[in-house]
This record gives C-alpha cells, structure tokens and sequence, in this order.
C-alpha cells in the first residue's frame, strides 16, 4: 500500500505515536520520555496559540513516521519571526531506507510554510541523519561543539576499562584545574535560584529585555517560554545567577544529567549582559560547586566556537570534545538573507533553543 501522508492527530493516534517513538528511540524506555505525560507536555502546553506543529505517515493504517515542530520564537535584527524547531523525528526500523524520512519531511515543511513559519531549526548530532535532511532543503549553517569540564574521571575510565588510571588522571585534572581555576569578581554576587524563584520575581523581565536589545538573532526566552522549557516532567533545572547592586547580570541554566554514563552538570543556557564579563568566572565556580555536590564528575555544555571564546571555556579548562551538533537550516520566507543565518557571529545558540535535555 501506498505511503500517507497527513496531520497527526493526538486524539485519536497517540498510542500509536508512543510505540512508534519507543521503537525508534529504544534507549528511552523506561524513562519518563516515553510516557504519554511527557508528550503532552512538549507538543501541547508550548505557550502559542498553536503549541506544535505535528505530522505522520501511515501505511496500511499503522504509523511509520513522525515529524514535529515547535513554534519558537526569534528576534533577527529589529524583527521577529516564527521558525519551526524540528524535534522528534522518527522512521519506523522495518521501513528505514524506503524514502519515508526524506518524504515525510518535505510534506512537513511544505505544510509548515503554508502556515507562515518562517524557517526551520535542527541540531542533529548523528550524521547519518543529515543527508535525508539536505534532500529536501535543509542546509548546514554552522557546526556546535560540546564541551567538557571535567572535575574526576573516574566514571568515564570505568567505561572504557580504564577505571584503575582514575587516581592519577584525577590527580593531573586537579593540577589543571588548580592553574585555571575560575575566579569570582567579588564585586558581584552569585545565586543559585530555583525556577519558581527567578521566574516569579520581575528582576528577570528586566534583565531579559537588556539582553535581548544587545543581541543580533536570539530565542524569544519570556518568562512563559523559560516556564515551559523547565516544566518536563521528572526533571529539575535551577539557575545560576551574577547581580550587581540588587540587579541581575548574568545568567546560566543547568540540570543533573547523564550523558555517555557520565553524570554531569549540564549548561542549557547562558546569557551574560554586556560589560559584565568580569562575572563569568563566577558563574563557573558556582556551576562548579554544584556539580561537585550533586556528585557530577564533570560540566558539559554545547555552544558555538564564538560563544565559548566569549564565555571564556577554554581558559577556565573546559575541553572541546568530538561530539559535535550541526545547526541545519530550512529557509522557508526568501526574504531572510540566508548568509546573515550561516555566520555563527550573529547566533546566541546553545541547548535551550534545541529540545535537547
């Protein structure tokens, strides 16, 4: 039987849509990714009239792929626009290499376009899923590499079967550390605020209005987004804070997670205003008080090669690691000038404009 095309509708397919996501994404099961309470979370609480964007393909009645959207919003220059974050995109394993990614995405971003989307966004990580991508418009805009800071090593030896050299790496990682220790400008203060506690307090209004003006493309971070953005269930973010006499200066989100068996401390986002850079080391001495705390062996975070000079990583001893995500990008108005979207330069891009964690 031919392939279908068509909306997904939730009301009547969204067991199908779980199977299909547990079958394509094995490694979530068991996690509260795979649950119907995280579904609706993401595609139906987002803040816009319209929450997502969500498309299928059938065969046969049964559901073979999946491909979503989510409204975020975008200040380019002095205007705003509405791109489509491309998430949770998935081919069935008995039908991949039939053509169904590649179709499936285009009648997509067909549909997204007719509803006035303006571009959409992908930071895919594996390369073997960018070339259907590339077949039906997407370009690669710029490349965003993670970053480490470890604190021990002795989760990521274990995995390579390495564990018995933990003592003498740890010892050469707090030598490193202790020549590029982050250092706090005390003329600042540092706070660790949960997400009830900065989103409910209009310090952060303030402060996202200045840094907004200060940037040339930037996610839309309103107090309602950043509310949706933190609210997964079973997952817990805080923020991490410089002010300057009462008024916020800096911020950095960050969550427990676990990537490569590797418990983390993992940096979402991290927005600085200008002239206040000097806080930037305390931010990560505060990053770097938590994780020990929450007993993470390391800080993680990806960004552009741009933002990380900005931040400083290098110098305060993050690694550049080999895993590195892809910024793609699908034009779908003409007018915006595809050079100004491939000059990582204007971009203030990390996890939090992704779906990622």
């Amino acid at each position: 039987m031919a392939l279908e095309f068509k909306p997904f509708d939730s009301h009547i397919d969204l067991p199908k849509q779980r199977d299909l996501f547990r079958s394509s994404f094995p490694e979530n099961i068991g996690t509260s990714s795979e649950t119907e309470e995280h579904y609706r979370w993401k595609f139906r609480r987002f803040p816009s009239e319209i929450p997502s964007y969500e498309f299928a393909a059938y065969e046969d009645n049964a559901m073979v792929g999946y491909y979503a959207a989510l409204p975020y919003t975008y200040v380019l220059g002095d205007r705003r626009y509405t791109a489509g974050m491309v998430c949770d995109v998935m081919t069935h394993p008995d039908m991949r290499g039939r053509g169904v990614f590649a179709k499936l995405g285009s009648y997509a971003t067909d549909s997204l376009s007719k509803e006035g989307l303006s571009f959409t966004t992908g930071y895919p990580i594996r390369p073997e899923v960018i070339p259907g991508h590339l077949k039906v418009g997407w370009k690669i805009m710029f490349r965003l590499p993670m970053y480490m800071y470890f604190l021990r090593s002795n989760r990521a030896l274990k995995t390579k079967r390495l564990g018995f050299l933990a003592p003498v790496v740890n010892h050469a990682l707090w030598v490193y550390h202790f020549f590029l220790r982050p250092s706090s400008d005390l003329e600042y203060d540092y706070t660790v605020l949960t997400r009830d506690e900065l989103l409910n307090s209009d310090a952060y209004d303030e402060f996202l209005r200045k840094w907004t003006a200060s940037q040339r493309f930037a996610l839309v971070k309103s107090r309602e987004f950043l509310r949706w953005r933190t609210g997964a269930p079973s997952t817990e973010y805080h923020f991490i804070s410089s002010s300057k006499h009462g008024k916020i200066t800096g911020l950095a989100l960050v969550r427990r997670t676990v990537l490569q068996d590797i418990p983390c401390l993992a940096v979402l986002d991290w927005m600085t205003l200008a002239g206040h850079e000097s806080a930037v080391g305390g931010i990560t001495k505060s990053m770097r008080d938590m994780a020990q705390e929450l007993r993470c062996e390391a800080l993680v975070t990806m960004m552009s090669p741009t933002l990380a000079g900005k931040y400083r990583l290098v110098p305060q001893g993050f690694l550049r690691t080999p895993f590195v995500f892809s910024l793609i990008i699908k034009r779908l108005d003409e007018s915006i000038d595809e050079h100004l979207l491939a000059d990582e330069t204007n971009w203030h891009l990390m996890w939090i404009d992704s779906d990622d964690l």
